[in-house]
């Protein structure tokens, strides 16, 4: 049974007068009058058009908005049945339900709340929906929804068609990374949209893990990682372009929420992935990748000058956190200047995996750690803009997969360095 006291009163009235429901798509907002409009549109949509005998509800979990967000999602709720539920009995009711689970925001929190609703609600198949998105559309929600409900999977990772020069800490560093060390080949781990089963939500809501930072920051993560460690189905579900919100990314803010994140999934996972090896396909709706060669790189020089300034500058940390020879090597080719430099794929895991185990022998501040790990992503990052700048999409997949198994190769060597004794 769901934890029911972290529920506000009004919220458990509502999910009790809607009954159980086959469907759920959990909104999570905050400040995001300007989008919801299109988003409940979008959900609307695909339950009225694909799922039209099953019991549906769109749930919108607030995370303490000052803009017109609630009202908003109240009052289309209100101009689309009249200003209340429609008779409860019909199949083909989608109904809305609002809550504010507190005052400011935060992924974990409002995902506690999708789960417990899901849980009290008894929903076959959920998706979580990102009111950011700004190209989402209908065929979005039911490739979330449709491998839960019809396929029975029981987490669904989205798969988006990208520039060549989007996504690149996932296709570096994320994905080959949490490919080895979990065993599966879900690419998006780390994801805005995603779908699951009300199986999966159960098994989360009795984690007492909803408080831990790494899990208000970056839930998704840890849902696949249960998921996986629960013998549960995973799969992926092409959505398509993945067109990024127009605000700027702080790298260093997204490496200590993912890579972060990721480091304490292994941290509190050990005996799932310590004696795993190799890894497995999953099950793949849609293309596995879709690769354009259109889009800006990013700039080479102010990126490897911050690699550089930062390889002199954490010098002391860095030699905290690596092996002598791996940071001999590291110090070495910084010294190049840009036309000449490699990081080669060899190094780079190896830094990798030993920052993993650095994280886990608490070597220093956990925090301040995975941030120095960003000048060296910067240098890595240069390494493959110097490389790919005239690839073909096929060169780059080549490459990728190249380095999704030098990170399964490498394997044995971190799972030497994290059981060494400090």
């Amino acid at each position: 049974m769901a934890e029911e006291s972290f529920l506000a009163d009004d919220f458990l009235r509502q999910l009790m007068s809607v009954g159980e429901v086959d469907l759920l798509v959990g909104v999570p907002t905050y400040n995001n009058a300007s989008t919801l409009g299109q988003t409940l549109y979008s959900i609307e949509e695909t339950l009225r058009h694909n799922f039209v005998r099953q019991r549906a509800v769109i749930l919108n979990v607030d995370g303490g908005s000052s803009d017109e967000t609630r009202q908003l999602f109240v009052q289309s709720s209100q101009g689309r049945d009249g200003g209340g539920h429609r008779d409860l009995t019909s199949l083909r009711t989608i109904h809305r339900i609002s809550c504010e689970y507190g005052k400011a925001p935060s992924h974990g929190l409002a995902l506690h709340n999708i789960v417990a609703a899901a849980d009290l609600l008894r929903a076959k198949a959920c998706a979580v929906i990102s009111p950011t998105t700004p190209n989402l559309t209908p065929s979005w929600v039911v490739n979330l929804l449709r491998p839960v409900y019809s396929e029975s999977l029981d987490f669904v990772a989205p798969l988006y068609a990208r520039s060549r020069f989007q996504g690149l800490l996932a296709r570096d560093l994320l994905y080959p990374m949490s490919r080895a060390i979990f065993g599966q080949r879900i690419r998006e781990i780390y994801c805005e949209e995603w779908g699951f089963s009300g199986r999966l939500a159960s098994q989360c809501l009795e984690k007492d893990v909803w408080r831990e930072e790494a899990v208000r920051a970056r839930p998704e993560a840890w849902m696949a990682v249960t998921a996986i460690g629960g013998g549960l189905k995973c799969g992926q579900s092409f959505l398509g372009p993945k067109i990024a919100p127009p605000t700027g990314t702080d790298i260093v803010e997204i490496i200590r929420h993912t890579v972060g994140n990721f480091f304490w999934c292994m941290e509190t996972n050990q005996p799932l992935w310590l004696s795993r090896s190799n890894s497995q396909p999953v099950p793949t709706f849609g293309p596995d990748h879709e690769l354009s060669l259109d889009g800006i790189p990013p700039s080479q020089e102010k990126i490897f000058e911050l690699f550089r300034t930062g390889v002199s500058e954490l010098e002391p940390i860095l030699a905290s956190i690596l092996s002598q020879d791996t940071h001999a090597q590291i110090k070495a080719i910084a010294l190049n200047d840009r036309s000449g430099f490699h990081f080669p794929a060899e190094l780079w895991v190896k830094t990798v995996y030993e920052f993993a185990a650095s994280y886990h022998h608490t070597v220093l501040n956990r925090d301040h750690l995975v941030q120095a790990l960003v000048p060296l992503y910067r240098g890595q990052l240069c390494s493959f803009l110097l490389e790919h700048s005239d690839s073909s999409a096929e060169a780059m997949e080549t490459q990728s997969e190249a380095l999704c198994q030098e990170f399964e190769r490498q394997k044995p060597y971190l799972v030497e360095r994290w059981k060494v004794k400090h």
